[in-house]
């Protein structure tokens, strides 16, 4: 009898804490190159001139259209469409619409400088380095970038998903070095908002992640002593922690009034979750757990890269 009013408070908490919570969701989803899309905002890396594979799902795929004002889209049938991306670097909108009701989705096309540009271990100045030559046990999830994520002054502050900006997954090298250079896989941002969203449906209000860690290069990933495969090198790997007060300190998630691994362990469970869903085996990775130390909080790590490691 003494633990229903603490359920009743914990359940309490998570209603108001996902009516406060919005996920960001369009009311319909699309593919993407095959990636299913069902949030109001998204990003999509590209190169320059690249054709990309948009496909209407679900009981309102009758009734979307699609507004764009630079590259080219061709309706190959009815609710699929190709669209040939414009060969201007940066990022340019794509709008899809139910029907000019008020729901729609944006879908920024952000065209990345082929990797093709990079000078010895330099694009631009910046230091990138050298990725591996041979892949991971034949592995095609190593394979080097295609291109790099151009980021400026101007659009470091993009909203590429609902809860998340261009800058916070960049690379902690050349603080005033502009334009800096990254990587980012967009099944990686799919996990966080997951994420984000199981952290909110226990009762856990955040509307975002720190993100301590997110691309590095492979410069600076080996300059912090770090494997030579690293997730982090290929843009679908995070190092985060939960931080709404900002103290660089992970906040009280299992509210036993501190903060310790065990705060950690709420998130690692959530993806371990995640992970064992059929639903969200696109999203499959690593999923690690880091102590304290003198430079940094306690703290998880998440990767898709495509399999199931742990530690």
């Amino acid at each position: 009898m003494k633990k229903k009013p603490v359920l009743i408070l914990l359940l309490i908490g998570a209603v108001f804490s996902l009516l406060g919570f919005n996920p960001g969701l369009a009311g319909f989803n699309v593919k993407v190159d095959g990636v299913k899309i069902h949030f109001n905002r998204f990003i999509v890396f590209v190169l320059p001139g690249d054709t990309i594979r948009i496909n209407a799902e679900g009981k309102k795929s009758d009734q979307l259209v699609i507004q764009y004002s630079e590259g080219h889209l061709i309706e190959k049938m009815r609710f699929h469409w190709e669209y040939v991306a414009p060969s201007t670097k940066g990022n340019h909108e794509l709008i899809v619409l139910h029907n000019n009701q008020p729901e729609k989705m944006v879908l920024n096309i952000f065209v990345m400088v082929p990797a093709s540009e990079q000078k010895g271990e330099y694009l631009n100045s910046y230091h990138i380095g050298k990725y591996p030559e041979k892949l991971y046990r034949n592995n095609p999830a190593y394979e080097k970038p295609r291109g790099f994520i151009e980021v400026t002054q101007a659009n470091e502050d993009l909203l590429i998903s609902p809860h998340f900006r261009l800058k916070q997954f960049i690379c902690k090298q050349q603080p005033g070095h502009w334009p800096k250079y990254m990587v980012l896989n967009p099944k990686l941002l799919i996990k966080l908002e997951l994420l984000l969203e199981e952290l909110n449906k226990k009762g856990i209000p955040v509307n975002t992640l720190f993100i301590m860690s997110g691309y590095r290069s492979p410069y600076y990933n080996a300059s912090i002593g770090r494997g030579i495969y690293s997730r982090h090198i290929y843009g679908d790997a995070a190092d985060i922690y939960v931080d709404t007060n900002h103290d660089n300190v992970i906040d009280d998630l299992n509210r036993d009034g501190k903060a310790d691994m065990a705060d950690a362990v709420v998130m690692r469970d959530i993806i371990d979750s995640l992970d064992k869903n059929p639903k969200y085996h696109y999203l499959i990775g690593g999923l690690g757990k880091y102590k304290k130390t003198s430079a940094h909080t306690w703290d998880i790590h998440v990767d898709t890269r495509g399999f199931k490691a742990r530690w």
